[in-house]
């Protein structure tokens, strides 16, 4: 990609397409090596042919990739290569900056280390229910690892009902100016302008 193009953004099965050649690559195998493991280890409709076909897509004349990894393909090449499945998500480390990995047709993310925080299950996702994310999160962390989600969990809650309060006094605010000034145009009084600011006064009679 040139430096004047526009960012890429990759599909997750693209993204894990490149990380899994990465992963071959480091290990220092071919396809041929790659697929004769997986055949040793039962999966033996990884063929060289499907693993070439995994990493490039099978791409259509117009480019869009025709062959996705299936998370089923995803665990069994994670273990064959003997790494853990996080290592075959997110983007990929070759990946230009800028690069963004289409969660949902309407999500997208370039920032690397928020994705992998939030396959391992530590971070929510911006604008994400993140006490349901952090709630899920405790269930399947051990006690001592638990603390920090109860943390930004604690942090979440604390964030909503602030601006929760922030809406509401806001509100409450535009309200009594409102009052005010038609206080004003009506003639009030000091005494009467004052009481609309104690609590319970609903202004001149």
């Amino acid at each position: 990609m040139s430096s004047g193009s526009a960012p890429l953004t990759l599909s997750v099965s693209d993204a894990a397409a490149v990380r899994l050649r990465e992963a071959r690559t480091r290990r220092g195998w071919t396809s041929k090596q790659l697929a004769d493991a997986c055949g040793a280890a039962g999966a033996v409709k990884l063929t060289a042919a499907v693993l070439a076909n995994i990493e490039t897509g099978r791409r259509d004349s117009d480019g869009v990739r025709r062959r996705e990894l299936s998370i089923d393909e995803l665990v069994v090449l994670a273990v064959v290569l003997d790494i853990s499945p996080i290592h075959l998500l997110g983007l990929p480390d070759s990946a230009e900056p800028g690069t963004k990995l289409q969660l949902t047709p309407e999500l997208a993310f370039s920032d690397s280390e928020l994705l992998l925080e939030w396959f391992r299950g530590q971070t929510a996702l911006p604008q994400s229910d993140s006490r349901q994310f952090y709630s899920a999160a405790l269930q399947r962390m051990p006690a001592d690892e638990g603390q920090q989600a109860i943390a930004d969990l604690t942090r979440s809650v604390l964030q909503d009902r602030a601006a929760a309060l922030s809406e509401s006094f806001n509100s409450e605010m535009a309200a009594t100016l409102e009052k005010i000034n038609a206080a004003v145009q009506s003639g009030a009084s000091p005494e009467e302008l004052a009481a609309l600011l104690r609590p319970g006064e609903t202004g001149p009679k």
